[in-house]
């Protein structure tokens, strides 16, 4: 999302700035101490000792200091699948796709947000598989998905995976679940792709996500939407041009905790546990920052904003209640333009709900998938 980029931008050049600081606090020990002004020296040797541990051991403060103890939560990890396939397109890039579950069940195909990877479902792996037929995919230039040689990474180029890996899995009315920019990358399938041929799709899950460009229904979207051309434009390609630079600043930023802040204020309502932040933390960092910025120009094109009375696909909206980077209203008003949708909120939930109130979406999303499975 566009906010991110200014957020961990801030969070990166932190990074960047500790190990100066602390050099320079030892510097002026080094210079003071054995001097009138000794006790000047002791307190820039403590100041740099701290920051150093900062730098080293941040992470592991930040986010005890801003979690809560969940008792009897279970807690997000990477997993794996031996069941995968590599789906080359003509644009050169190679889409990971993962199965799970019981491979005669409805099938549901998932695509995560920006900055994150088929792991971000963690809680819908565990709580689906055992039903129904799990079809993760990675968006290009994220998770085990290669970049496309064209960089195009607009929303018509997701979508147009995302037919792809209909069309290669062999889903038959497919129920669609997207968070965030995959919920984008599936609203522009329904409402763009007119083909006749198109395969069928029997429902739509939208987690978190938005209908138009998203510094529109974004927090200070008054500002963003005033900045987008001025200021986010040239950031995202300068970003882009400095990505392994500021890839090597965003690791820091996660071993020093910078970026578990930003995370917790931007995705998280405050119920998080230590785990699930750490864990959507370092799901985000693994993102190269040339492919968050590339996206962010793709998402600043997108918009069904005309499209959505003609979506007749039966569709649930996910929204929540204290999300900064997909306001509320904006699912409201999906809910009031797509004819056959509805509408559930998480409280209190932020971007991230889909990890930090887990059991509430699992559940409101498998009400929506029996309802659809039922005869009429």
């Amino acid at each position: 999302m566009p906010f991110l980029i200014l957020a961990f931008l801030i969070a990166d050049l932190l990074a960047i700035a500790y190990p100066f600081i602390a050099y320079y606090l030892y510097r002026e020990w080094d210079k003071h101490r054995n001097t009138i002004n000794e006790d000047y020296a002791q307190r820039c040797i403590y100041g740099a000792i701290a920051l150093l541990l900062l730098i080293l051991l941040g992470r592991f403060l930040i986010k005890a200091l801003l979690s809560k103890s969940r008792k009897g939560e279970d807690e997000p990890r990477m997993f794996d699948t031996n069941k995968r396939d590599a789906i080359k397109r003509p644009d050169g890039s190679t889409i990971n796709v993962e199965y799970y579950g019981k491979e005669n069940g409805q099938p549901i195909i998932f695509v995560h947000g920006l900055n994150a990877n088929i792991k971000n479902w963690y809680y819908q792996r565990k709580y689906f598989e055992k039903d129904y037929r799990l079809i993760m995919m990675d968006l290009p230039g994220m998770g085990k998905s290669t970049r496309p040689s064209n960089k195009d990474f607009s929303m018509t180029k997701m979508a147009a995976d995302l037919r792809a890996v209909i069309e290669h899995s062999g889903a038959k009315n497919p129920i669609l679940w997207g968070h965030s920019m995959g919920g984008m990358a599936i609203l522009t399938l329904l409402a763009k792709d007119r083909d006749a041929n198109r395969p069928a799709i029997k429902g739509a899950i939208l987690e978190h996500t938005t209908y138009t460009n998203p510094v529109r229904t974004i927090i200070f979207r008054r500002i963003m939407t005033a900045i987008q051309k001025p200021v986010l434009t040239p950031l995202c390609y300068l970003i882009i041009f400095l990505s392994p630079i500021i890839w090597l600043f965003r690791w820091m930023s996660y071993i020093n905790g910078n970026s578990h802040i930003m995370t917790r204020l931007l995705t998280f309502a405050g119920t998080q546990t230590s785990r699930q932040l750490d864990f959507s933390t370092l799901i985000s960092t693994m993102t190269p920052p040339a492919v968050m910025a590339r996206g962010c120009l793709g998402m600043f094109r997108y918009d069904v904003t005309k499209e959505l009375p003609a979506i007749q696909v039966p569709t649930l909206i996910i929204a929540a209640n204290k999300d900064c980077l997909t306001r509320p209203d904006a699912s409201a008003y999906m809910k009031e333009h797509i004819p056959n949708a509805e509408l559930v909120t998480l409280v209190p939930g932020n971007h991230q709900a889909l990890l930090e109130r887990h059991t509430e979406a699992n559940e409101a999303a498998e009400r929506f998938i029996q309802k659809l499975s039922k005869p009429e």
